[in-house]
């Protein structure tokens, strides 16, 4: 998560204030700065006096460090008026395409501009694919022996085979696609696909049109997605089922919920290429859904008790399964065991029982059943980097 200037972080650099600073009684001087949005910083200003940053308009960055050392800067977001003590390296990054700030300080000030080398990259959030139009969906059905002698185009075509298998030639490379299994062509690419002697297939194709956004020289490109079978991939899978049934709701802004499902859908398998595929086996309908219900059931059943003592035996117990069945179902749909789940829930519950203010500290831990402050303390401050009185005096500080 993004850091502001009124957090805990930022105050060995400063503090903020509410109240614009009068240059009438306090003598100080003011000049207006004016930036657009880059994003890269390759000069930092030294100031040998306390600095005030009072933003006009748009939203800015404040990156800021104790020496130009680049790999020692820190970003924050501008919360309410800056002030800046004496002796810091700091500039400003344009968020939005432009801003205004008022740059206060005492008349006798000194400042240099002193190079940064290499440059500061603030990481922007910004798309890196964007998918302008599905140009077509359709579910197909095909029986044994059937042929498609193949074709190329300008856009992108996903096939995700929902049963059966298909076997495809791409550019005179052979290819399998299984069921819950797919495959990306690219524009240009020629393709064909058929069904072997005694088989049969259905399969979806969403063909669509899509651009990389290109800000940087990490930027990825679409030829990861090319020249593969991606294998079964659970979030893969709930998307494309979310978008066949999204295709046939005729719920106002289905449209732009199927752009969404799609656009997710690549992203997760640009995403895989970095962090590794889990080899899962899928699992027949009637199994997910019951799954789906009974890991429903136990997750609202631990909701209602977080504030008691909840044992994995009691779990076992109520819902008549194996510590083992409770731990595979944990795994495969909660990718935690459930006793960190648990945990995960009371640390959650605690952070909102401290934004209420209406317990100590102590009486949250101990209602929520921790063995003892100090564990409490530890396990939150692990989770959130923080510890539970540092987070409750941000709250109460702002």
């Amino acid at each position: 998560m993004q850091l502001k200037t009124s957090s805990l972080e930022f105050e060995r650099f400063g503090s903020v204030y509410d109240k614009p600073v009068s240059l009438e009684k306090t003598g100080m001087i003011c000049r207006d700065w004016h930036m657009i949005a880059k994003r890269s910083i390759n000069q930092l200003y030294h100031f040998d006096c306390e600095v005030r940053l009072e933003m006009q308009s748009g939203m800015a960055a404040l990156v800021v460090g104790e020496s130009l050392d680049v790999n020692k800067l820190e970003a924050f977001a501008i919360h309410r008026y800056v002030k800046l003590k004496p002796g810091l390296y700091f500039n400003l990054v344009a968020v939005t395409s432009n801003i205004t700030c008022k740059l206060i300080t005492i008349s006798d000030y000194n400042y240099s501009l002193d190079a940064l080398t290499p440059a500061y990259m603030f990481r922007r959030i910004l798309p890196r694919i964007r998918i302008s139009e599905i140009l077509g969906y359709y579910y197909n059905i095909r029986n044994s022996g059937y042929v498609f002698n193949g074709e190329s185009h300008n856009y992108f075509e996903l096939t995700y085979v929902d049963r059966g298998q298909l076997l495809t030639d791409v550019e005179g490379t052979c290819y399998t696609i299984k069921e819950k299994e797919l495959m990306i062509y690219g524009p240009g690419q020629f393709h064909t696909q058929n069904i072997a002697k005694g088989d049969s297939c259905s399969y979806v194709t969403i063909i669509f049109d899509m651009e990389t956004v290109v800000y940087d020289v990490e930027s990825s490109h679409y030829e990861l997605l090319l020249n593969k079978v991606f294998t079964y991939d659970k979030k893969i899978y709930t998307l494309i089922k979310a978008f066949v049934s999204e295709s046939t709701s005729e719920i106002p802004y289905m449209n732009s919920l199927m752009l969404c499902l799609l656009q997710e859908t690549v992203i997760r398998l640009l995403q895989s290429e970095f962090i590794g595929r889990k080899s899962e086996k899928p699992v027949t309908t009637a199994r997910q859904h019951y799954e789906d219900e009974l890991l429903e059931r136990i997750l609202a059943y631990i909701d209602e008790t977080i504030y008691e003592p909840i044992t994995i035996a009691e779990i076992c117990q109520k819902f008549s399964m194996s510590r083992s069945s409770l731990q595979i179902l944990f795994k495969e749909n909660m990718d935690m065991p459930p006793k960190k789940y648990i945990n995960e829930l009371k640390l959650e519950k605690s952070r909102q029982m401290i934004c209420e203010n209406r317990y100590t500290i102590s009486e949250i831990a101990l209602m929520l059943g921790f063995n003892s402050i100090h564990y409490f303390s530890r396990a939150f401050t692990q989770k959130y980097n923080m510890a539970p009185s540092e987070y409750a005096k941000t709250i109460y500080k702002t």
